[in-house]
Parts: C-alpha cells; sequence; structure tokens
C-alpha cells in the first residue's frame, strides 16, 4: 500500500501544468510524475482539474488589470501497466474545455469557449534501482512521445484562433522523464521524492504549408518534496515545483510574451478508500513568476483524482 500511495500520488503531481504563453492549455507533461508499477498490474487514473488564470504579469510585476481571465478546465484518463518488474507503459488521453473572457474598461464583454480532446502521449520508463527491504533509493527513467491527435485549427467567424486556446498542439513532442525516491528518511515515515521531465516540441504548420512553422517552447519540470504517511487511510504532501518553458517560434524567430519561470508549492492530500482505491485532492499555489513580457498565468489550480489499482494476473487456484 505504501509503494502504491507513492505512485497515485506522483500520478496526480503538477496536474495544473501548461504550455503556453497564457499558461493554460491540456496539462499534460506534468501529470507523468509518477515511478514504474509492478508486473502485471494496471492502474487507472481519471483526473479532474480546474485551473484559474487571472493574474496579469510583466515579467515579475504583478499589474493591476482585471480585464482577463481564462478558465481551463481538464479530464485527464491515464493508464499504467507494468509490463515487467522494470518497464512500465503509460498511455494518457485527455479533454479539455477553456473560457476566456475579455472585459475591458469600456466596451463590450466577449467570451469565447473551446473544447475537445487534446493530444496522446504514450511513453516507455525503465526501473533501473528498485525499492525494497535492502535499498531505500528507487530510480526509474524513461522515454516517450506525445502524439497530436488533439485539434490545432479551430476557427471562429472563419478566424483562426490562439495556438493557446486550441485542445491539441499539432505538433509531434519528445519527452524525457526520471525518477527518484528514498524512504524513510531521518528514520521516519516519510519518502522523498525528485522528478524531472523536459518535453521537446516539435514544428505545427497551423497557418497552412506556404507559411512558416510555428513551435510551442520546450518545456522543463522539476517537482521535489515529501510524502508523510500518517497512518493507513491519510497521507499528507507537500512539493515544490519549478517550471520553465522557453519562447514559443514562428518561423524561426521568438514570439514576444511568451515563455519563462514558475515557482509553485503544492500541498496535497491522499485518502486510502481501500487497498487499491485511493482518492487524491492537491491545490497548486503560486509563489513566484518571472515571465517573458506581460501574460495572464495562473492564479490557482485544483484537481481531485480517483486511482484504481489492478492486478491483472490471478492467482492459481489451490
Amino acid at each position: 500500500m505504501k509503494k502504491l500511495i507513492i505512485i497515485i500520488f506522483l500520478i496526480q503531481l503538477g496536474l495544473a501544468n501548461a504550455q503556453t504563453c497564457c499558461t493554460s492549455g491540456t496539462p499534460l507533461l506534468g501529470s507523468l510524475e509518477m515511478s514504474v508499477t509492478n508486473k502485471n498490474s494496471l492502474q487507472i487514473n481519471f483526473n479532474f482539474n480546474y485551473n484559474s488564470l487571472t493574474d496579469i504579469y510583466d515579467r515579475d510585476i504583478r499589474l493591476n488589470d482585471n480585464t482577463r481571465e481564462r478558465i481551463t478546465q481538464s479530464a485527464i484518463l491515464e493508464f499504467n501497466y507494468g509490463l515487467t518488474h522494470e518497464i512500465t507503459l503509460t498511455t494518457l488521453f485527455s479533454y479539455v474545455k477553456q473560457e476566456r473572457t475579455i472585459s475591458p474598461v469600456s466596451g463590450i464583454k466577449n467570451t469565447l469557449v473551446t473544447k475537445g480532446f487534446g493530444d496522446i502521449i504514450m511513453l516507455v520508463k525503465y526501473n533501473f534501482i528498485q525499492q525494497n527491504i535492502i535499498s531505500q533509493n528507487d530510480f526509474s527513467a524513461g522515454i516517450g512521445l506525445k502524439i497530436p491527435a488533439g485539434k490545432s485549427g479551430i476557427k471562429q467567424n472563419n478566424i483562426l484562433l490562439p495556438a493557446d486556446l486550441q485542445p491539441g498542439t499539432g505538433s509531434w513532442d519528445i519527452i524525457f522523464w526520471g525518477f527518484y525516491s528514498r524512504s524513510n528518511i531521518f528514520s521516519m515515515p516519510v519518502n522523498l521524492i525528485s522528478n524531472l521531465s523536459y518535453k521537446l516540441n516539435g514544428n505545427n504548420k497551423r497557418f497552412g504549408v506556404q507559411f512558416g512553422d510555428y513551435k510551442f517552447g520546450n518545456e522543463f519540470i522539476a517537482t521535489n518534496g515529501i510524502i508523510y504517511f500518517a497512518n493507513k487511510i491519510f497521507t499528507p504532501t507537500f512539493f515544490l515545483r519549478i517550471r520553465n518553458t522557453s519562447n514559443d517560434k514562428f518561423s524561426g524567430g521568438n514570439i514576444p510574451n511568451t515563455g519563462g519561470w514558475w515557482f509553485y508549492a503544492v500541498p496535497g492530500l491522499n485518502i486510502s478508500l481501500s487497498d487499491n482505491i485511493i482518492v487524491r485532492a492537491d491545490s497548486q499555489i503560486p509563489v513566484y513568476r518571472y515571465l517573458n513580457g506581460i501574460q495572464l498565468t495562473t492564479t490557482l489550480t485544483g484537481s481531485l483524482s480517483l486511482i484504481y489499482h489492478i492486478n491483472t494476473k490471478r492467482s492459481p487456484n489451490i
């Protein structure tokens, strides 16, 4: 159960991460912060994520501007299957709804809503060091692809909507992933968790073949923190997350007001309903932002998950 709780938490960690100038979109990369699963085990995670964006920053200065708001609601379904004791296969599907509202001081309020299925992620993870009675350490690494299954060319009134309002990115991306855990820190029921992930984004010809390529900025996420096993039912967690994205590009040139650094505090709580069912709730709280130019960014994020663990190999009848 203790190992399951660690895995379940890491499924959840970071679901509020984004990929564009307005820190919105389907939070795919952040949902991959988990270790490998046991052989013949299937873990199913259904997550609902609510992301409110009302803060407008010019680099690290918050502007007194209440004219723009973005609400992103994401549903993510993730499957993790232990092919062997070392290899885990991960597949992730998503659905996203975004609502952008502009309320000018003098003018007409405008609201725009987009929704649809997002891109798909497929990842292979390998466990190099396995945590057991002798070793308190666990280390895994993986590589995978983000497949452009979501729409990236939605139009309104025959006008192509901004890239950060599209359910998909329209690009094939490569994902690199790493995970480390150490149990019983200071001889207490506390586990130290560290996770790194990096997404190398491809190009999208969203403006047509005759025009230049559009490319979202490459994304890096580092998450470090602790899990405290208070008892068999409640497991509080606390993490610090650093996220960085480079500038988006068009025809090889940087797009202004995209990319930057984000620092978050992520408190959470796991509730074990049974040996194979866990409910998790967490929140992502901004601590510091340093953005490239002026951007609308996250004010607060909350998420709720239901995780179910299945051993697909039945024990032989005796």
